[in-house]
């Protein structure tokens, strides 16, 4: 019997049995996730021309979220929003300052990290985080793997931290930014898809943010790649009904100021729509690499993508030929698209798209719930989220998320708040004074009958459905500003007012 039994066992290791077993990688219970963040990119950017990649892998297997918007439209409080699940009044980010930030390190990198994730961050960061106490080249908390780049951003002649030694970068081709995140971003998901544990990769394109640049025909533009220059030169730029808005009587004084767009202003529009386009497909190619580099490694059931913009951008609208953040939908509105594999939805059928009311607050807790993972430091410190888990939308199952919902829009202390709710927004300007903020000029805006903002409803006439309206969003608006949590989810706020 004791040789039968040598024997059995010699021959389980020679044909990989239970002792050959034991080397193996055990199987990965928790989803890698890569997250994709692109700088100020509009919603008419991102054509299947420019983004073949993004429309085939994740918006073509995914879930697309068409009434998707950024609390604070502006980089560095929107990705503060994305990584704590917070809106800005309570992290403390309303502008573009990273030292605002309350509890650096209690963020969604450090809970992956704490739940076991391998973390790497590729591109660019909070802006001003150069600032912080740790310096430049100081790589923030959570993070396993550090390549950032460092201020002054631009797409040639650029310097970056990598795992706290800094780089530098010239101006040939393969020192193009978008280039250099695409490498590192396909070479650390080689490495990290080889590990035991689940990774968590965050690439922050700097593409499609306007920079000047060493092509003349793109400077004040975003800067393509030398092999994407002018590979949409011949693109029209999107006209849509508000734009250069003939009648702007009904608007705000600093869209009243505005003179209706030129022959050059459009000319300039054009080619920096252009420009857009091609670095966009410098990004897309970078997602098409990451896709791949998960394919190959047999982790695709077992990895969640997440593409989405810090912010939208102008092209006319409303008269404003460029930039950002005034509260429009072409500001506030961006791209999300969540591909989550069907063994983390339940086994359900894919929901190819939701105009569910959703909000960049709502990215950490949805990560978080598919990671099995908890918003929290340490047992002691942890953050209050005010964002929702999309994930009743990803499965199916939306009797569990609430419709409709309000959602606060907000930025600086005394520039705009906002609130949107059931296909309705409103927004209120305000001025400082020795009281505070005091309420200026109000717009409020029918979506759903006016998707293009072309009609602000105040003045309402007394005693109308549209007055009455106004009032609801005023006083949600007040409520927001304020609010924290979800009510029968988290603690009572200090303000008592939930965030809904």
């Amino acid at each position: 019997m004791l040789l039968i039994g040598m024997l059995a066992m010699a021959g389980a290791l020679l044909a990989g049995g239970p002792a050959d077993a034991a080397k193996r990688k055990p199987k990965k219970q928790k989803p890698n996730i890569v997250v994709v963040l692109t700088d100020d990119q509009a919603r008419n950017s991102i054509t299947p021309e420019a983004m073949p990649n993004l429309h085939e892998k994740l918006i073509g297997q995914g879930t697309t979220f068409t009434d998707y918007v950024v609390t604070t439209p502006l980089c560095c409080p929107s990705r503060a929003s994305l990584l704590t699940g917070q809106y800005g009044h309570n992290n403390g980010v309303l502008r573009n300052f990273y030292p605002d930030l309350k509890q650096k390190g209690n963020v969604l990198p450090s809970w992956l990290q704490r739940s076991g994730y391998t973390t790497a961050h590729v591109g660019k960061f909070l802006n001003a985080y150069e600032q912080d106490a740790g310096g430049p080249a100081a790589v923030a908390p959570g993070w396993d793997k550090w390549f950032t780049q460092l201020e002054k951003r631009r797409y040639y002649n650029w310097k970056a931290s990598k795992n706290g030694r800094i780089r530098h970068f010239g101006s040939n081709d393969a020192d193009h930014a978008t280039t250099v995140f695409n490498d590192y971003a396909e070479s650390w998901t080689k490495q990290l898809v080889k590990r035991d544990e689940p990774f968590y990769l965050q690439v922050d394109h700097y593409a499609p943010h306007a920079s000047g640049g060493r092509d003349t025909r793109c400077s004040a533009a975003p800067v393509p790649e030398a092999v994407d220059e002018g590979r949409f030169a011949g693109a029209p730029l999107p006209q849509p009904p508000n734009f250069d808005e003939e009648d702007v009587s009904d608007k705000p004084k600093f869209i009243r100021d505005r003179p209706r767009l030129t022959a050059e202003d459009q000319e300039k529009m054009e080619r920096r729509y252009r420009c857009t386009l091609e670095a966009a497909y410098g990004i897309d190619r970078g997602i098409g690499k990451i896709y791949r580099a998960v394919a190959n490694a047999g982790e695709l059931k077992r990895t969640i993508f997440v593409f989405t913009s810090d912010n939208g951008y102008f092209f006319g609208e409303h008269r404003i030929p460029k930039g950002k953040p005034q509260p429009y939908e072409e500001n506030i509105r961006v791209p999300l698209t969540m591909l989550v594999p069907r063994g983390y939805r339940k086994g359900v059928d894919r929901i190819a798209t939701s105009s569910a009311p959703t909000a960049n607050i709502d990215v950490a807790p949805t990560l978080l719930r598919l990671a099995r993972a908890e918003p929290c430091r340490s047992k002691r410190v942890c953050r209050t989220l005010d964002g929702r888990s999309l994930l009743p939308l990803l499965n199916g199952t939306s009797t569990d998320f609430p419709q409709p919902r309000a959602i606060g829009i907000e930025i600086s202390e005394c520039t705009y708040r906002g609130a949107r709710y059931d296909g309705r927004v409103y927004f209120q300007y305000a001025n400082p004074s020795d009281q505070g903020c005091a309420a200026d000029e109000r717009e409020h805006y029918d979506l759903r009958a006016d998707p293009f903002q072309l009609e602000n409803l105040i003045p309402a006439p007394p005693d109308s459905e549209d007055s009455r309206t106004e009032d609801k969003l005023r006083r949600l608006t007040e409520r927001l500003q304020d609010c924290a949590g979800i009510r029968g989810r988290d603690p009572r706020p200090r303000s008592g007012h939930y965030c809904r």
